[in-house]
């Protein structure tokens, strides 16, 4: 009989002699050396059968006869198997020993408890060692041959290595890593207990066991291993993003909740360039999950995550959801998957064009990462990249300079429009090539949905310094900068959200003479808040038929709705006209498309900001429905001065005697003017090869006067230069 004072380190010695925690050579060795684990646990066993000990062994699974069954079913002290701790220290010291094998992501991934690790392994050891069926049979008291391991003898086997209630509800859960994923599942072993269910490890995790390479088979349709480029390093125009995902990937990787990365910009920006260098330098692949193909597929959708989560366990690789579209319908398909991969996946990755949800759950941390769009030097690179790439030869009427200078496009995009382009170019003795023409074409069809048909991207160029403003009107500005930036101070810690009888957005109206920088104040405003700028196209919106106005003012507040975008409604005259007295039905529609759009501004919990050039057209009533009023009025003298010192980059080659004050001080023209005739004369330098001068400054604003009706003022420009000079 086994009693307390058996040689237990005799017995370790004798199976494992002098183990170290060096890691295992090879896959022979990791095998070897767990078969030794196992036949010390099952010969224990099989020794205290035979001996008809009580220790540990038979306390749940086993046939018992007559003699036996009744003996256990007497009042009696369980006894402790006193080789406990001795072979659970050999099980550490296995555990440490595992390093790249291909046990080592299923036994160190931290997916599996200790006893669904010894489940793992015995269901394992049928199919690699043919012996294990006859010795689980004999421990099961099995009439046949051969035999499966049950769950009953995984727990007797538990017993004696592990504390008693550390594996057992670990064991029970058949949601777990180990029952959904790394198990077959025997529907014929339906009317069996649980603990008599025979546990067979599912096809593909005994080949990976066997050192078979596992294909990605049946997950191509939706997934394929992302290959970095690393001629593309030099090229990558996010770095700093890239950095910030490494840092943030290695914080989160670290802690216990994990959680989800996301990367959000639109499509073609380098998402997926940036995930494919994040596996470089990880040393991991990158499984990229074609999510809008998946999400139209849902009867395959089960299977194919089932699949995705085994291969980045067992390969220790990244997910990375492609595209993940955030609209309402498609939304519960993606909690569905999220939810699914956070059960199972400590860390992955989402890539969308839209900001994350505000009812999209998640466990553990969501970090957002927000990529650029690429500068035009950058763009400039990526068409002589991708061009090279494609061995297009550019003919000479292609100007790649006023190419990015006309077309903002993505690296995705310009790559998608050379490999279409080369489709369709030229062939001679040397090669393609792509005409001046060809290439608009494509351009212009790859970037048509870019845009959408209701809004325009603007970028927020602009600072503060740029801007120039009435004291009145900056302060106002500030105060609604404030209010978006403490909202959520206001309306949550000190309760007046509560109070708000609809959304706790910001409306804003610009108001002012053309030219006077009505935009450029919504593009500070955006840039100051780091939001994102949509230009409304109002031409696009308004409808003559009834309630298509409506529907399309609608369509836009709900693409708008999860961006945190500036929604940016300029000329709002178009549309927001004096409301008149009922004369006819067309004045009731039109005060009805007036109404629901101030409905809609009031509902919508973004900023919406309004230009107009006649603030008289807009009664008191909408007044009253407007969070702030800002001026954006005709410059004076001093402001002109400070626009005209500004509007010339300090790049720009300036004569010395350019004397900005006799233009401050003689033409009154708005910012946008000045802006205007700056440009003019730059343009005139250039193609004369030359430094700016005052006659090219005089020209441009003479121009710029006769160009909006006035009488030309170049000769009293002229005159005053003289007398000063």
């Amino acid at each position: 009989m086994v009693k307390s004072d058996w040689n237990m380190d005799g017995i370790v010695k004798a199976y494992f002699g002098e183990c170290s925690k060096v890691p295992f050579a090879d896959r022979m060795e990791e095998w070897q050396y767990w078969q030794r684990f196992l036949d010390m646990l099952c010969v224990t066993a099989l020794f205290l059968k035979e001996q008809g000990c009580e220790e540990s062994f038979q306390r749940v699974g086993g046939m018992l006869n007559d003699e036996e069954l009744m003996k256990a079913l007497e009042p009696h002290e369980k006894t402790i198997f006193q080789g406990k701790e001795r072979f659970f220290q050999v099980f550490e010291l296995l555990l440490a020993k595992e390093k790249d094998g291909p046990f080592a992501a299923f036994l160190t991934g931290g997916t599996m408890s200790y006893g669904e690790i010894l489940a793992f392994l015995m269901a394992a050891a049928v199919d690699l060692n043919r012996k294990y069926e006859r010795v689980f049979g004999v421990l099961q008291e099995e009439q046949a041959a051969t035999a499966k391991p049950t769950l009953g003898l995984v727990l007797d086997l538990c017993a004696l290595f592990l504390e008693e209630g550390s594996y057992e509800s670990q064991l029970w859960n058949e949601d777990s890593f180990f029952y959904r994923f790394l198990l077959e599942s025997k529907t014929e072993a339906s009317n069996m207990s649980r603990l008599s269910r025979p546990l067979s490890l599912n096809r593909r995790v005994v080949q990976i066991l066997a050192g078979e390479p596992v294909q990605i088979g049946g997950l191509s349709r939706f997934v394929r291993v992302m290959e970095y480029q690393p001629e593309m390093e030099e090229l990558l125009s996010n770095q700093e993003s890239f950095e910030e995902l490494l840092r943030v990937f290695s914080t989160m990787s670290g802690t216990k909740e994990g959680g989800v990365i996301h990367l959000c910009a639109m499509e073609g920006v380098g998402k997926k360039f940036l995930m494919e260098s994040l596996g470089s330098v990880a040393e991991m692949d990158v499984l990229c999950v074609d999510m809008p193909g998946l999400l139209a597929q849902k009867e395959e959708m089960g299977a194919v995550l089932k699949d995705l989560v085994l291969k980045c366990v067992y390969e220790k690789s990244l997910i990375y959801l492609e595209e993940t579209p955030f609209e309402a319908g498609e939304l519960p398909k993606v909690q569905r998957i999220v939810t699914f991969l956070q059960d199972y996946v400590k860390l992955f990755f989402i890539g969308s064009r839209w900001q994350k949800p505000k009812n999209l759950s998640v466990q553990g941390s969501w970090y957002t990462i927000c990529l650029e769009f690429p500068s035009t030097a950058k763009q400039k690179r990526f068409w002589q990249y991708f061009a090279e790439r494609y061995e297009i030869r550019l003919k000479e009427d292609i100007d790649i300079d006023q190419l990015v200078s006309r077309y903002q496009m993505t690296p995705g995009r310009i790559s998608q429009v050379l490999a279409c382009a080369l489709l369709d170019g030229e062939l001679d003795e040397e090669g393609f090539w792509v005409s001046k023409a060809l290439l608009e074409r494509q351009i212009r069809m790859k970037c048509s949905a870019e845009f959408g048909e209701y809004a325009t991207r603007l970028e927020s160029a602009f600072t503060w310094e740029d801007l120039e403003l009435p004291d009145n009107g900056k302060k106002l500005l500030e105060a609604a900068c404030d209010r978006i930036r403490y909202r959520s101070v206001v309306n949550d810690d000190f309760g007046f959200g509560k109070k708000l009888p609809y959304g706790n957005g910001t409306s804003i109206v610009f108001y002012g003479p053309p030219g006077t920088g009505k935009t450029m104040a919504a593009q500070v405003l955006a840039r100051e808040l780091g939001l994102d700028i949509y230009r409304i196209d109002l031409s696009q919106i308004g409808s003559k038929y009834i309630g298509e106005t409506e529907k399309n003012l609608g369509a836009v507040f709900e693409a708008a709705r999860f961006s945190n975008a500036v929604l940016f409604f300029d000329e709002a005259d178009a549309l927001f006209a004096k409301r008149t007295e009922v004369g006819n039905s067309n004045d009731k529609y039109a005060n009805a498309e007036t109404a629901y759009l101030l409905q809609k501004i009031e509902e919508y919990s973004g900023v919406s900001i309004l230009a107009t050039n006649v603030m008289q057209n807009f009664d008191n009533a909408f007044k009253r429905r407007m969070t702030f009023m800002i001026p954006v009025e005709q410059p004076d003298e001093a402001t002109r001065l400070r626009l005209w010192q500004k509007v010339f980059p300090k790049e720009a080659p300036l004569e010395e005697n350019v004397d900005f004050s006799i233009y401050a001080k003689k033409a009154e023209l708005t910012g946008s003017n000045i802006k205007s005739a700056a440009l003019a004369a730059a343009y005139k330098a250039a193609a004369g090869h030359k430094k700016i001068t005052n006659q090219d400054i005089i020209e441009a604003i003479d121009f710029e006067y006769r160009r909006t009706g006035r009488m030309g003022i170049g000769n009293e420009l002229y005159g005053e230069l003289y007398m000063r000079t």
